[in-house]
């Protein structure tokens, strides 16, 4: 049966507004969050659009936000070397010039710091053959002792020295033998790096003992046995002996160090004889040079050496500046004026580090409250853990050469530890043309024997007086108190006090001068505070 079409659509009206009667909450609920939801859309969209709109207007010019200024690039710089310019980002000619330049510069000055220790023994190999006529192998020795004719960085003449020269790469394996005795002495690279100790404080003591140093990288035949086997890391090495005087023999000691042999190990079967120079009453100047030839004979010892991993830096540094493995080095104005402008720069500072460098490190003192410091602030191998000590190296090898485990020893026993000061009791510089004492106790900590020697600020070496001589030892006839201690004094011609010549040491006037004291075989006393030296005092 069919129904009746509006009466059905009447009805579903009907059902329709019972629903919304019955649930008008329901359905008014489930509307207005919608309703609410697209106008906070509505809101949220204006926002952004406005957000938008206000940092595009904050930007920096340029860029699509905003840029601290902290970070970005200036028109101009204004530095030590004047201004410098950057427009729109970029460097001008004259700006990238000076630059370069001052970069280059900087360079030099740490490049001069880092090579003086190569410099300086390359100046002994270069000195000693030019003055002396020593070639390889070669031993130049202080028969007379060392005196003040010749230069050497803080040399001094209380005992026999010689030494050699050695190329591993022109003689190859390098044999050093060592006799029995009253020898001590030491096998350093260029660097001054220690090798190894011979000698006393070597491995075989006073038996003496062969000492095979092996070029880099070697490859051939070995000795098993004979030969205390050192793998060399450069082609460049000094082995330097000191004979000690015992029983005032000083004939006994220098021809002890006369029966020192270097030869190639090709030739141990039947080694030649080696000649022996004497360096005693010789003038010659051992010391780094100043200006241009300080750079030409880094280069020349750039040349004959491996470069280091650790120095790989420093080559980078040096090749814009006309120095590089392999090449001859030929520097071109610009790099000329560089190199002569750091070199002055790096002798001042060198001079700085040796007088000052002490109180910048800040490490523990001999006597606490004198003016004297230990001389080996720097290690044999001139690194710790942390750090490479190019400022303590510096301060050491722009005054003294040669490092080894067995000078710097903090304790009792074979080798040596030295002291020097700078000042006098008051804080003042030490002057030539005034007057002074040193009060050395009784019981020196010095199983061998103590040294005082006077050096030359200017020259690092012995001070140049009428006399030739330069220093006193325990070994001298000295005149001492009646509680066994020792006043030494220092000051200009005729201010000797009556009575104590032997005691005196005469120094120059409108010169500057340091005291250096050793103590070889040092004892316990150095080092625990039973025994003090006191401070050098102005005589009034």
């Amino acid at each position: 049966m069919n129904s009746d079409p509006d009466s059905s659509k009447i009805e579903r009206l009907e059902q329709k507004q019972a629903l919304r009667e019955k649930c008008p909450r329901t359905i008014q609920a489930a509307w207005k969050p919608c309703s609410k939801s697209q106008n906070t859309i509505k809101l949220i969209l204006f926002a952004l659009t406005l957000a938008a709109a206000s940092a595009q207007s904050q930007n920096t010019p340029g860029f699509n936000n905003k840029t601290l200024e902290k970070i970005m690039t200036p028109d101009t710089v204004e530095t030590r070397i004047g201004k410098l310019s950057f427009p729109n980002g970029f460097p001008t000619e004259e700006t990238a010039r000076k630059v370069f330049d001052e970069m280059d510069y900087q360079r030099a000055v740490q490049a001069y710091l880092w090579a003086y220790p190569a410099v300086s023994f390359e100046s002994i190999r270069m000195a000693t053959n030019r003055d002396l006529g020593a070639d390889l192998n070669d031993m130049v020795i202080a028969d007379n002792f060392a005196d003040t004719k010749g230069l050497w960085l803080t040399a001094n003449d209380t005992t026999i020295y010689a030494l050699a020269n050695v190329d591993l790469g022109k003689s190859g394996p390098v044999v050093v033998e060592i006799p029995p005795g009253a020898i001590v002495g030491i096998l350093d690279d260029f660097w001054q790096r220690s090798i190894a100790d011979v000698g006393l404080p070597g491995p075989d003591g006073a038996k003496g003992g062969k000492f095979l140093l092996l070029p880099p990288g070697y490859k051939g035949d070995t000795p098993q046995t004979g030969y205390h086997v050192l793998q060399g890391t450069m082609n460049n090495y000094n082995a330097m002996v000191r004979g000690i005087v015992v029983n005032d023999d000083k004939d006994a000691a220098v021809q002890n160090v006369r029966r020192v042999k270097v030869y190639p190990l090709s030739e141990s079967s039947n080694p030649k004889p080696n000649k022996f120079i004497s360096m005693s009453g010789k003038v010659m100047d051992t010391t780094p040079p100043k200006g241009m030839a300080f750079w030409e004979r880094l280069s020349a010892f750039i040349n004959n050496n491996p470069v280091q991993t650790r120095d790989l830096f420093y080559m980078g540094m040096l090749k814009p500046l006309g120095i590089e493995k392999g090449k001859e080095f030929k520097p071109d104005p610009r790099q000329r004026a560089i190199l002569e402008e750091a070199a002055r720069m790096g002798d001042a500072m060198g001079r700085v580090m040796l007088f000052e460098g002490p109180e910048r490190f800040g490490q523990p003192e001999p006597f606490p409250g004198a003016q004297w410091h230990w001389v080996f602030q720097v290690n044999p191998f001139q690194q710790t853990d942390a750090y490479g000590q190019i400022d303590e190296r510096l301060h050491y090898t722009y005054g003294a050469i040669y490092t080894t485990p067995a000078l710097g020893v903090m304790k009792a026993g074979p080798g040596g530890n030295y002291v020097q000061a700078f000042k006098d009791k008051d804080g003042n510089r030490l002057d030539g043309g005034k007057s002074y004492r040193l009060h050395v106790p009784a019981n020196a900590p010095a199983e061998a024997f103590w040294s005082l020697t006077l050096y030359d600020t200017a020259t690092r070496s012995m001070i140049q007086n009428p006399s030739n001589d330069s220093a006193r030892s325990s070994l001298d006839k000295l005149k001492t108190n009646a509680d066994g201690s020792v006043d030494l004094y220092f000051g200009p011609a005729g201010s000797a006090p009556a009575g104590l010549e032997a005691n005196y040491i005469e120094t120059v006037t409108n010169k500057g001068f340091y005291p250096m004291f050793r103590f070889y075989s040092p004892k316990t006393g150095l080092f625990d505070g039973t025994w003090k030296l006191p401070d050098v005092e102005l005589m009034k």
